[in-house]
């Protein structure tokens, strides 16, 4: 009986094969992290708005309680968010303490209740009639604030302090207060994914309208 052999005719690859093959997974790589990036991004634009409706709705419910709006006890209370990227944390602090009653120190003109004192400082927890009082916000998942510094303060969804400036009053009848805000209430943002312009504050952006493109704002 006579065998057949077979002879397989195999060969390496080419360099000029190599290099369409690595070029072919680099660009599927590109892709696949575009697309994730992407979707992380809108993610926590989608926290972001959420948590600004939510803080606005708390807002008003303060308002309409304490008949004013809360102020900032202080500003340009930097602090470092992210290695070598501060942030202003003064409107955040308010925001925390005034809308879930833990702590009152950074708010302006703030007491503690008479019936049931409450620590002038923050402490990440909300208890006792006075501080329950005060809580604006039902619900405050642990994403939305953080603290840094022994400062408590509400934060957007890429980790970063939200923003916000009560409008000046006139100091006395019949006089025009110096514009710091571009509503007549309240200016409250997120820089949200822009890590450009962060220091900027919502009047400045009056000149710079394009600079708050990438911001979530209520003016």
């Amino acid at each position: 009986m006579k065998l057949t052999h077979f002879r397989f005719n195999s060969r390496a690859f080419t360099l000029v094969e190599m290099l369409i093959v690595v070029s072919i997974i680099a660009l599927l790589a590109a892709l696949t992290m575009g697309g994730y990036t992407y979707a992380m991004r809108s993610s926590k634009r989608r926290v972001t708005t959420g948590t600004f409706e939510a803080i606005k709705l708390s807002l008003e419910r303060y308002n309409s309680e304490f008949g004013e709006y809360p102020e900032p006890s202080g500003d340009a209370q930097m602090v470092e968010i992210i290695p070598g990227k501060t942030y202003d944390t003064s409107g955040a602090a308010c925001l925390y303490q005034a809308l879930t009653g833990d702590g009152y120190d950074q708010i302006k003109g703030a007491d503690a209740s008479a019936s049931d004192e409450a620590p002038a400082q923050s402490d990440g927890k909300t208890e006792g009639t006075a501080e329950i009082a005060k809580m604006m916000l039902v619900e405050v998942p642990r994403t939305i604030w953080t603290m840094k510094n022994s400062r408590y303060f509400l934060i957007d969804g890429f980790g970063r302090p939200f923003q916000y400036i009560k409008a000046a009053l006139p100091a006395a009848v019949g006089e025009t207060p110096e514009a710091i805000t571009i509503n007549s209430t309240y200016d409250l943002w997120s820089y949200s994914e822009d890590e450009v312009n962060t220091t900027l504050k919502s009047i400045d952006t009056l000149d710079k309208a394009t600079a708050s493109i990438k911001w979530i704002k209520n003016w």
